[in-house]
């Protein structure tokens, strides 16, 4: 009897081996460097935490405008994006968060730390085009350079700004890209001026309730047995992956 259960056991756990896994179609809207269809941290983390709880992720890339008008339209059942997109009331997991921070040269360290937007009163800082933020920084007496993304970090490397605004994770993947083997010559403020988390949203109802709780349990799995932690430092580099916000 004793050797019949064990090996109706046995069969049971090579059976649920050899099913296949269920898929999961994810919206994500293109938004590099975190999310890009050639890898970007959180896509890859989301996918793996869903991966540890029997699912096969596929993501629909999408243009970030279409998605956004997708999402206005309310035709998205699973999706990735940042939690400040307009409108999300839908449930999620958030997993990795963006800091808003001032970047500069290590060499240039501020002499005093920045807790306040007015400490950077007459300097010249680096941000995108059309940046929503101008005004919030010209008021602090902050001069504002506004300029295409991938020139900021150029520009604060040949002193042509003394700090460069923009989200934490992003910079130092750009860092990382236009300066490889120089990366301690780049810091950023502990001082933030905005935080965004970015996660995964679904539809009200069971079948998104379900996936959401899938993704907790996933992501818990991922942190405790070190994936995480190794996915992290193969995307920032052991010195700035301790400083990326983790939910």
């Amino acid at each position: 009897m004793k050797v019949r259960i064990f090996f109706m056991l046995v069969a049971c756990f090579l059976l649920s081996l050899s099913m296949p896994a269920e898929t999961v179609k994810i919206s994500i809207g293109t938004q590099p460097p975190l999310l890009t269809a050639e890898g970007g941290i959180v896509n890859l983390v989301i996918a793996e935490s869903l991966e540890r709880e029997g699912y096969r992720v596929e993501y629909d890339w999408l243009p970030i405008g279409r998605m956004l008008a997708m999402l206005e339209a309310d035709r998205l059942d699973a999706y990735v994006t940042p939690s400040n997109t307009p409108g999300q009331q839908n449930g999620h997991v958030h997993f990795l968060a963006a800091n808003g921070v001032f970047f500069y040269l290590s060499k240039n360290e501020p002499a005093k730390a920045i807790t306040r937007l007015e400490d950077l009163a007459g300097k010249t800082v680096g941000t995108v085009i059309n940046s929503p933020l101008r005004d919030t920084f010209e008021k602090a007496g902050i001069i504002v350079d506004e300029g295409p993304f991938d020139t900021m970090f150029l520009k604060l490397d040949a002193g042509r700004v003394d700090f460069v605004s923009t989200a934490d994770v992003g910079g130092l993947l750009t860092i990382r890209k236009l300066f490889p083997g120089r990366e301690d010559e780049f810091n950023f403020t502990d001082f933030s001026y905005t935080t965004i988390a970015t996660g995964l949203y679904v539809k009200p109802g069971a079948e998104g309730e379900r996936l959401l709780e899938r993704a907790r349990r996933g992501f818990a799995k991922i942190k405790a047995d070190g994936t995480l932690d190794r996915m992290l430092r193969d995307f920032f580099g052991p010195v700035y992956a301790k400083r990326v916000k983790v939910y």
